[in-house]
């Protein structure tokens, strides 16, 4: 693989990392989640005219895929509200893809012996994080299940989009009406249910919302691109460093305590979810 895949790749993980970090660094992570909707569908509103509409086919898809992004923000805000970044983002990002493997195992697709390493280093990773929580003292069940809820719906609209994509005849238009449909369900449930709270927070913070949102796109967009120039599994794989940054920003800029037993843990993660998409 060429060394500037390797680097966009790099760039796009950290961008992925960022938006979590704004999300949790929010005093009220379910409005950030909705602020974050509303900033990546605003990015990509000037692309529309440069793009034809996903084919009719992959309209199920795309709803499917709106439906299930509500749970997932949900479930990413009760995650964020109990339990630290640096935990929550592992295990999220660390969990999707074993789920995912176990899912294709289910319907006939065998893991190669490299997946199976995969599943060992995850459940060692996730089982040392966790015991390092517990021995801080910041251990949540809410949270922790949370967490596993997220990696469970990250699974089901990464399957609803991966087939979206393929009947849509163009990727990309898929992508960026995603983005947009997005906008509108979370944003309607926060206002109909906290309106006066959270229009004067968004007020305040709609320009971190926005740069978060373009952050998600731009992780996203980078993905698409370097899939067109390198081995889809490489750079799948190369995206799950994005564990790595979630730790370094959790402890840089959020102010969580850093341990070698998280670092060796957040290694575990990642390494498994390459072990698990490149094989």
């Amino acid at each position: 693989m060429p060394a500037y895949i390797i680097a966009v790749m790099l760039c796009a993980a950290l961008l992925h990392a960022t938006w979590n970090a704004i999300v949790k660094s929010g005093s009220n992570k379910l409005y950030e989640s909705a602020i974050n909707c509303f900033g990546g569908g605003l990015t990509v509103l000037f692309l529309l005219p440069f793009l034809p509409l996903p084919a009719a086919e992959s309209v199920p898809f795309l709803m499917g895929s709106c439906l299930t992004h509500i749970f997932y923000y949900l479930s990413l805000t009760i995650a964020y509200r109990n339990v630290d970044m640096s935990y929550a983002y592992t295990l999220m990002r660390g969990t999707a893809p074993l789920l995912t493997s176990l899912f294709l195992l289910c319907t006939g697709v065998p893991l190669t012996p490299g997946g199976w390493l995969g599943v060992f280093c995850l459940c060692a990773g996730v089982l040392v994080l966790a015991l390092d929580h517990i021995r801080q003292g910041r251990f949540s069940a809410r949270g922790t299940l949370a967490a596993f809820c997220t990696a469970c719906v990250i699974m089901t609209y990464t399957l609803f989009d991966g087939f979206g994509a393929r009947a849509s005849g163009s990727p990309v238009s898929y992508t960026v009406w995603l983005y947009i449909v997005n906008i509108f369900p979370l944003n309607l449930y926060v206002l109909l249910r906290e309106r006066r709270e959270f229009i004067p927070y968004f007020k305040e913070r709609w320009k971190i919302g926005v740069f978060g949102g373009a952050c998600g796109f731009g992780s996203y967009g980078v993905a698409l691109w370097a899939m067109t120039k390198a081995p889809i599994a490489m750079v799948a794989a190369l995206r799950e460093t994005s564990v790595i940054f979630g730790m370094l920003l959790a402890v840089l800029f959020l102010g969580e305590r850093f341990t070698l037993t998280k670092f060796v843990a957040v290694l575990l993660v990642a390494a498994s979810t390459m072990l698990m998409k490149m094989n």
